[in-house]
C-alpha cells in the first residue's frame, strides 16, 4: 500500500444535474448533460475561498465583544462558499444557456435550491474517494 494511491488526483468535481424526483440526468436542448463544475475541497482555490470567509468571520468576532452568528448568517456563508467554489457550468435556465458568473451561481442556487443538495452530495461522494 502506498499513501500516494489514496490521494485525490483531480482538483475539480463535475456534477451532472439530475431531476429531483426521477433521478434522470437533465439535458440541455443540444442533448448535452447539464453540469456544474466546482473546485474540490482540497484544491488551493477552494481553500482560498474558505480561508477568506473564515478570516472575515474571525475579524468580525474580534472587533465586537459580543459577536453573534445566526442561522441566516450561516446560510449566507454556505451559499457564498458554494457560489465562489463553482467555476463553470453547462445548464439551461429560463430558456437560455446562461454564461457562468459567481453572481449568477448565487442567484441560481437561491432559486433552484435543490441543486445545492446535489452539489453537496457530489462533494461528499468525492471526499469518499477511497470507497471500492
Amino acid at each position: 500500500m502506498d499513501l500516494k494511491d489514496l490521494t485525490p488526483t483531480a482538483d475539480i468535481i463535475v456534477v451532472e444535474i439530475t431531476h429531483p424526483t426521477t433521478g434522470d440526468i437533465l439535458e440541455n436542448e443540444d442533448g448535452s448533460a447539464m453540469t456544474i463544475s466546482r473546485y474540490a475541497p482540497h484544491s488551493k482555490e477552494y481553500k482560498s475561498v474558505l480561508n477568506k470567509e473564515t478570516d472575515k468571520k474571525l475579524k468580525m468576532s474580534q472587533a465586537k465583544k459580543k459577536f453573534t452568528f445566526t442561522a441566516d448568517d450561516l446560510e449566507k456563508t454556505n451559499l457564498h462558499l458554494l457560489s465562489k467554489t463553482t467555476f463553470d457550468w453547462n445548464i439551461t435556465f429560463g430558456g437560455e444557456m446562461p454564461k457562468f458568473s459567481i453572481d449568477a451561481a448565487r442567484d441560481l442556487y437561491e432559486e433552484v435550491f435543490w441543486i445545492r443538495d446535489q452539489l453537496e452530495e457530489a462533494e461528499s461522494d468525492y471526499l469518499d474517494f477511497t470507497k471500492a
